[in-house]
């Protein structure tokens, strides 16, 4: 067997690979992993990359000059376009797709153009690289392909255009509206959810239309569609009754499937009618938990004095799982204040600090705030429990009240980061000299937590920063001068403060801490792995899911993941944050979902799709992924390259949709479920 087929049946996940340790292959990795890791286009690398006789390489070298970003990256591509390996050609249009730079659009459709062969792969990234690149001149082609015109030959028109349909709503308002309106009655269940998938976020009223028949189709997937498109910005924009639209999603509240009743609660919600609180009522019975969550959350939008009363039996109800009676709660404080006053009391005086957190929370959406309420959490044994208190305070005050700013002003003196950086949200409200320095004292901290706080806090304070930034260059202040090791908060001024970036002189190179043998360690462990490593996830009184991680497609966040997973981090924590049909999501072992294990690391967007049930990074913003993931529960088009999978569901699909908020996840372990 030649190296060149050993490589090709590596990519294609084969598990027999007579080089997975090979030392040249290692060698020629290494040096990439470690230009993508720091975000750095180092062409000598990457150009000679680009050329490796090893496809292993050659695709590496592509996928990491598109996560890189630089433009300079189009020019290194554009010879990949005309690889030798199928895959490669589709990596290079990938990546060219991150990088967004219009000069792609030509060099994308001239190899589209061409009479050689193409595969499907190469084909579905060539449509998501234009609608990710946009601008006119892809929107152009991309119609041209949907309706069939254009010098593209028919066949690769054919296998483009599913993708160019579910991914035009990426153009925004140049998409090809009218092209994708056929479709939503195509014969193929798949294209019509495409249609209907990008002219719902497009916000097109001409989809309400069609929505009425598919809510009546045999798909679920349909149905669901349907019922999405009628939310109530749709209904109003296409002027149609009000009545027409809820009398279609009151019947879905009956539908077999999970999906489609929760999708229906949340668009009947938006309508905030009150007397639809007894057909929302009926799914707070419903057999299934999370549309049992979802039905209390709509009864939170709709109101009334039936929904109050069976919100409050609902968190009475013992026998109840807890994460209903929590969603009941919290739905209970926008409905009846008065009744959440006595509901909650057990609750914010529970031994369950998640129950103090939930009443506090609750309180928070109440408009005006309780002074002696917030007090009494605020001296509170759990710096947790303090920081929701505070932040819930903020949130509900119609202002910064004397009793407010004062009680930031003690919790500024706490140890605790995030106590410290509640209190400076509500401290630096203003531009003044004093906020200033105190933003100052909270950068010299060095604590990343308020080092970020107070950077996102001077962005909105600046206003014209051209003349903000010469307040800072004062004695006492030329520490913001000086360059941040940390990556996320070069980002934050890249995108925010520009003038200040420029002093720091950028966001790259990244100081990853790494050396050239821990990136031959990633290449031989993950990128040239024979198998798959597996874990498996127990969950207290649901059962075990098991993930099947996928190291040649996220190497560093793979090895990330394990790195947690031997240290027990995630045993122990709770699914802290669940969303009824869209996502499961754990590693914050605080259990609030501000968590993080005290690093981030660089994203590593790929060619996989949350279609089926991936595992994917949380993120506060870009490269801000630490110890956050998630599982997705239906297909999630918009998370495409968002967010970085590196796992799928490979057993346990009837335990992840039943996992609801506040369940506590045993353990994760390494290997395959038992």
């Amino acid at each position: 067997m030649n190296r060149l087929l050993a490589a090709s049946l590596l990519i294609s996940a084969i598990p027999q690979n007579a080089f997975a340790q090979d030392p040249a292959l290692v060698e020629a990795i290494a040096p990439i992993l470690q230009a993508e890791d720091r975000r750095v286009l180092d062409v000598g690398v990457l150009a000679q990359s680009l050329e490796h006789p090893e496809v292993t390489v050659r695709r590496t070298a592509v996928v990491a000059i598109g996560r890189i970003g630089s433009p300079d990256g189009i020019t290194l591509l554009a010879p990949r376009l005309l690889d030798r390996d199928s895959e490669v050609v589709a990596d290079a249009f990938f990546a060219m797709g991150l990088i967004r730079d219009r000069r792609a659009v030509s060099m994308i459709v001239d190899r589209l153009r061409a009479s050689d062969t193409l595969t499907n792969n190469a084909l579905v990234e060539a449509a998501t690289a234009l609608a990710r690149v946009g601008g006119p001149d892809a929107a152009s082609v991309l119609r041209d392909v949907i309706v069939g015109t254009g010098d593209i030959v028919e066949a690769r028109r054919a296998q483009m255009r599913g993708t160019a349909i579910l991914d035009s709503w990426r153009l925004g308002r140049e998409a090809p509206t009218e092209a994708l309106i056929p479709f939503v009655r195509d014969t193929s269940v798949g294209t019509r959810w495409y249609a209907f998938y990008s002219l719902t976020r497009l916000g097109n009223p001409a989809i309400t239309e069609y929505a009425l028949e598919a809510v009546r189709h045999q798909s679920p997937l349909l149905r669901e569609a349907g019922a999405r498109a009628l939310s109530r910005r749709l209904v109003d924009s296409a002027r149609m009754s009000h009545s027409t639209a809820t009398s279609a999603l009151v019947r879905l509240l009956d539908d077999d499937s999970r999906g489609v009743r929760v999708t229906a609660l949340g668009s009947l919600a938006g309508f905030r009618d009150s007397s639809f609180a007894p057909n929302i009522i009926g799914r707070l019975s419903d057999a299934d938990r999370n549309v049992r969550v979802a039905a209390a959350s709509a009864l939170a939008s709709v109101g009334g004095s039936q929904a109050a009363e069976a919100l409050a039996a609902r968190v009475a109800d013992n026998g109840e799982e807890w994460g209903v009676r929590q969603a009941a709660l919290l739905a209970l404080a926008r409905v009846d204040p008065a009744r959440y006053a006595t509901a909650s009391a057990p609750w914010a005086a529970s031994q369950d600090v998640f129950e103090r957190i939930t009443a506090v929370n609750g309180w928070g959406s109440i408009p005006g705030g309780d002074a002696a309420r917030y007090g009494a959490a605020l001296r509170d044994s759990d710096p947790r429990v303090r920081t929701a208190a505070l932040d819930a305070w903020r949130a509900s005050s119609r202002g910064p009240s004397e009793s407010l700013i004062n009680a930031a002003q003690q919790a500024w003196q706490s140890s605790d980061p995030k106590l410290r950086a509640s209190a400076l949200q509500v401290l630096a409200d203003t531009a003044s000299d004093t906020v200033i320095d105190l933003l100052t004292s909270a950068w010299q901290s060095g604590d990343p937590v308020l080092r970020e706080t107070a950077l996102n806090r001077l962005v909105r304070l600046s206003g014209a920063e051209r003349s903000f930034l010469t307040r800072l260059t004062t004695p006492g202040r030329r520490s913001w001068l000086e360059r941040p090791s940390d990556p996320v908060l070069r980002g934050i001024a890249a995108r925010s403060f520009p003038t200040l970036s420029a002093r720091w002189g950028g966001v790259t190179p990244i100081e990853t801490g790494r050396s050239m043998q821990d990136y031959r360690e990633f290449a031989a462990r993950f990128l040239l792995a024979t198998e798959n490593p597996r874990v498996t996830i127990d969950v207290e009184s649901r059962g075990r899911i098991e993930l099947e991680l996928l190291p040649r497609q996220a190497p560093l966040t793979v090895a990330n993941f394990l790195r947690l997973v031997d240290r027990r981090y995630f045993d122990n924590s709770r699914w802290h944050r669940v969303v009824p049909n869209f996502v499961i999501q754990d590693g914050d072992p605080t259990g609030t979902g501000e968590g993080g294990p005290g690093w981030s690391i660089r994203d590593e967007i790929n060619r996989l799709r949350y279609d089926g049930m991936m595992v994917g990074m949380a993120l506060s913003g870009p490269d801000t992924g630490g110890s956050q993931w998630f599982i997705n529960l239906s297909p999630q088009p918009h998370l495409n390259g968002g967010y970085t999978i590196f796992g799928r569901v490979s057993n346990g699909y009837n335990v992840v949709p039943r996992v609801i908020q506040g369940d506590r996840i045993r353990s994760i372990t390494r290997g395959a479920a038992p």
